[in-house]
């Protein structure tokens, strides 16, 4: 029976997820990103911005691909004094950066049409809206379930029209005891909408570090949790990607933080190590890494030889082993 209202399945291309940073914030899909005021959730993003407005890499190293434009929407600071100031020290290109200037444009809200507008106009690969709080007609519209779902519905429909990511950075509630995709301002709602939720929390070790973990992920697998700090004479900067000590007892595992590259040099043995930690791999998956990260032939070879990797044949495939690995 044939109908107007229904489409079929079989008549649906599927897709891959495309990503603007795997599997964190992904493009076409709303991201939350929480945290307690204060905590560095602006800072983390303007870095993030800045590499992408260069055409520069994620901080696990993964290449962005060319520069790309971005919405910042920031209502807690100046543009003037503060946010582009912030920009020019994190390298930003402020070129492909843009925003709707409220001393103008007064009463902007979170899915307000001037923002639409703005996205049509301008094709950002990022929109960010910093915070969301401060883009909200009355706190009732997130606490709501029923206007959390209307607004965030839209939003979403925005991300996917335009193929474009939409990151909204919000604040904790007091709810210390709550989970931590409960933590956050209004509706479970707006959590539900988002296909990434990223949580920013301060180190107890160092007041000056911070740990970023992905609390959900609807679309992959959680990320690893990441770590940047700011400091006063040094500033905004990563530190490292968190990794288990397999050593030790399962009671007492911690979590290390290993230091992110310097350079492709040090990325490709860093992946290299990664993927043969646990074995032989076919040679076909390490370029497939490679080329993921954007690494060539005559790097990734280099670091084969410094690594004492001697591919070895068999059932007609090539496989890479680290020395001492047991086929």
């Amino acid at each position: 029976m044939e109908t107007k209202l229904l489409t079929l399945y079989s008549d649906v291309t599927a897709v891959p997820v495309k990503w603007l940073w795997h599997p964190y914030i992904a493009i076409g899909k709303i991201t939350l990103l929480q945290g307690d005021p204060g905590c560095g959730k602006s800072s983390m993003m303007m870095n993030l911005i800045a590499e992408l407005s260069n055409g520069g890499s994620t901080p696990d190293g993964r290449a962005f691909g060319p520069p790309q434009r971005i919405i910042y929407q920031c209502s807690e600071d100046g543009a003037k004094d503060t946010i582009k100031p912030r920009l020019i020290a994190a390298g930003a290109d402020c070129r492909n950066i843009a925003f709707i200037d409220e001393e103008v444009y007064s009463g902007l809200t979170l899915d307000d049409e001037r923002i639409r507008e703005a996205i049509t106009e301008w094709r950002p690969r990022l929109v960010v809206i910093d915070p969301i709080q401060s883009y909200i007609g009355n706190d009732s519209d997130l606490q709501l379930a029923s206007k959390a779902r209307k607004l965030m519905r839209r939003i979403g429909m925005w991300a996917s029209t335009y193929n474009c990511a939409i990151v909204l950075i919000g604040h904790f509630t007091k709810n210390e005891g709550a989970k931590d995709l409960y933590r956050g301002l209004g509706s479970i709602d707006v959590v539900a909408a988002a296909r990434s939720v990223l949580q920013v929390e301060k180190s107890e070790e160092d007041a000056e570090v911070r740990i970023v973990k992905q609390v959900k992920n609807s679309l992959d697998s959680n990320g690893a949790d990441l770590s940047f700090e700011i400091r006063p004479h040094t500033g905004f900067k990563w530190l490292g990607v968190a990794t288990e000590e397999s050593d030790m007892e399962e009671s007492q595992t911690v979590a290390a933080f290993e230091a992110l590259p310097k350079n492709k040099h040090e990325l490709a043995a860093l992946l290299i190590k990664r993927a043969l930690g646990k074995g032989a791999v076919e040679s076909m998956e390490i370029r497939r890494i490679m080329a993921e990260y954007r690494i060539g032939e005559k790097t990734m070879n280099e670091v084969k030889a410094e690594l004492g990797i001697k591919p070895y044949r068999k059932r007609k495939a090539w496989y890479w082993i680290l020395p001492g690995s047991n086929n």
